[in-house]
């Protein structure tokens, strides 16, 4: 994985308290290399280098799959937060890390990589604040069988000519279905396995990439740790059910 010099077992980086209720905290608990091949359809030699992740933050370093120059399926680790490809890194200072369905398409920040620059985005889980009488509770949403899945993700290489290139990435993001619906009004968008090889394909047309931009409600919502609200933590116990003592 040597798309940028991000180490997958970095520390997160701080994450702005604002950014808590938007689609931008998510999991992979189970980084298995031997599943993650089979699961993304990957070679045998495809290196992986994945430490477990609990709460997976902006600006972090993220496994991403995408597709190389002979068109195979390459496993690598970008920069969660696009950099579009004319931005200077050092500068840019705007947080993308979700690009909405409705308007990726003609969005200046999102177009080139939306036509060009489309990759699978690693995960098994994602965290939102569901509203109850005692306030903002995390749940954890996954697929029923809690198995790995990919989020349609949009990536960019920036800087390179003086500096080293910054490989980053954005998280699709659509209207919820019915599932994630009552708990807030966006979801990232989460592939189904059949779509992930025209989504990642370059000769998908823009329609059928557009229809591939769809909610989902083959999933699962778990009520879990408030630790989760602290993007230090990251831990197995943060996907555990909280303690109630009444």
């Amino acid at each position: 994985m040597s798309w940028r010099g991000l180490s997958a077992g970095s520390p997160p980086a701080a994450t702005p308290p604002s950014l808590r209720r938007m689609c931008g905290r998510y999991t992979l608990t189970d980084p298995d290399p031997r599943l993650l091949r089979f699961r993304f359809g990957l070679t045998e030699e495809a290196k992986i280098e994945q430490a477990p992740r609990y709460n997976v933050a902006p600006t972090d370093p993220v496994l991403a799959v995408r597709l190389n120059a002979h068109g195979e399926r390459e496993p690598g680790v970008l920069r969660w937060g696009l950099i579009p490809r004319h931005a200077n890194p050092d500068s840019f200072d705007r947080l993308l890390i979700n690009a909405r369905a409705e308007t990726v398409a003609e969005a200046p920040a999102f177009r080139d990589a939306f036509a060009t620059h489309r990759c699978l985005i690693v995960a098994d889980g994602f965290y939102e604040w569901r509203a109850e009488e005692t306030g903002k509770k995390p749940v954890w949403v996954t697929r029923p069988s809690r198995e790995p899945f990919a989020f349609a993700g949009l990536w960019a290489k920036a800087g390179g000519a003086d500096g080293p290139a910054v490989h980053s990435c954005a998280i699709v993001t659509c209207e919820p279905g019915e599932v994630v619906a009552p708990i807030h009004d966006r979801m990232p968008v989460i592939l189904g396995q059949p779509d992930e090889a025209e989504w990642l394909d370059p000769g998908t047309g823009q329609e059928r990439l557009r229809a591939l931009l769809a909610p989902t409600d083959d999933l699962a919502v778990t009520e879990v740790s408030d630790a989760v609200n602290d993007v230090r933590q990251d831990e197995p116990a943060l996907i555990e059910p909280p303690l109630r003592l009444f």
